[in-house]
């Protein structure tokens, strides 16, 4: 918009606008990195949304032409608002006494009604009273949006591979991992791609996620978190499915933890700073015993803006992270959850008592299937 206001729409091509926005170096070559059309291609889907429902009064539209980056412009007119004129019903011919045509109709009416009964009590059933509100509470607010976002890893690419590599997950950490001696084998460079892979965890936790809200009557969107920012989330309430080595918006919050993860062993693990009575400093995934056990921490922050909230499901494997979104939406480990934090006195050795809190949960399964996810311990974190 800036560039198109200026006069300067020549410039804006895909080699400058990987230079310039997304800030790729001098040998940023577009044909093997991906991320300017991907973004326009998210912003295009952003603005026929906010046309469809935010700005659906604009007579002007800001749109971005297929093939380009160049913005357009379109006034649209607006359209006159639609009279309906209701028929006024004649009035009810006298009957005299009573007759089987008023009996027959009566009892169409009756079963009608009994129906709909029916049908509510079944919906009834279906959607129960809401779960513990310390959890779900801010997220079932009439008119409260939320979007549920996962995780993705940092992957490499180049010579026709993808690489992966797990102690490598921001920008500028290369040295500390093998991509190097990879290069040099290939004799090629490897860089950064989005939108190559998540975890398979990640997204069937992200898919229960969003099925249990929607289920609830609330408006949910889904987003990637390489493009998730602080505005986009500003005004509503945010769910973070995501594997605690893959990136998201959350690392760039500087957000209270008390369940540290530490990646730099092959496995990963989260270990507690100052652990109390019955805990352990360690929680590390174990295997080969018949079951395998992993950790997740579950997490409820302040969003935003004081009615809004952050809850974050992050496990140390993707499954252990599908684990976690199965425990939220299951009415009996929440509502046990739920239990231990209404016995808490307001201090104790797992903090001052408040709203926001983090729990440690013990994922179990087998072949990356999750059989069971249970609490472990909690930890309260500072209200705003």
């Amino acid at each position: 918009m800036d560039e198109t206001l200026a006069g300067r729409q020549d410039g804006l091509k895909e080699y400058s606008l990987g230079r310039e926005v997304f800030h790729r170096h001098a040998d940023y070559d577009p044909r093997n990195d991906a991320i300017v059309r991907v973004q326009a291609s998210l912003l295009r889907k952003r603005l026929a949304t906010y046309y469809e429902h935010e700005g659906r009064e604009s007579t002007l539209h800001i749109e971005l032409p297929r093939g380009g980056y160049v913005p357009a412009f379109r006034e649209v007119a607006k359209e006159p608002p639609t009279v309906v004129v209701e028929p006024v019903a004649p009035p009810p011919a006298a009957r005299a006494g009573f007759g089987w045509r008023s009996f027959g109709t009566g009892l169409a009416v009756g079963a009608v009604a009994v129906l709909a009964g029916l049908l509510l009590f079944g919906r009834w059933q279906t959607h129960p009273p809401m779960p513990a509100p310390s959890v779900w509470g801010a997220f079932m607010q009439p008119g409260t949006e939320s979007i549920v976002s996962f995780g993705v890893p940092l992957v490499f690419a180049g010579g026709g591979i993808f690489v992966r590599d797990t102690n490598v997950n921001t920008l500028g950490d290369e040295a500390s991992g093998k991509l190097g001696s990879i290069e040099r084998l290939m004799g090629a460079p490897l860089r950064p791609q989005d939108d190559v892979y998540t975890g398979i965890g990640d997204m069937v936790g992200t898919h229960e996620i969003i099925r249990w809200l929607e289920s609830h009557g609330v408006e949910t969107s889904l987003a990637n978190s390489h493009y998730l920012g602080h505005s986009d989330i500003t005004g509503k309430n945010l769910v973070v499915v995501s594997s605690a080595r893959f990136q998201t918006l959350l690392r760039q919050m500087s957000l209270p933890n008390h369940f540290i993860f530490d990646g730099s062993t092959t496995n990963g693990a989260f270990y507690i700073e100052h652990p109390i009575a019955g805990e352990q400093r360690l929680y590390t995934p174990m295997s080969g015993t018949g079951v395998d056990t992993s950790y997740a921490v579950l997490s409820l922050w302040p969003g935003k803006r004081p009615a809004n909230r952050i809850l974050c499901l992050t496990g140390i494997t993707t499954w252990a992270t599908q684990g976690a979104a199965q425990f939220v939406v299951d009415r009996a480990s929440i509502g046990d959850l739920q239990t231990r934090l209404d016995a808490d006195p307001p201090e104790s050795p797992r903090g001052h008592k408040s709203e926001f809190f983090q729990a440690l949960l013990r994922i179990e399964g087998k072949n990356n299937q999750v059989r069971t996810a249970s609490y472990v311990t909690h930890r309260y974190l500072p209200a705003p």
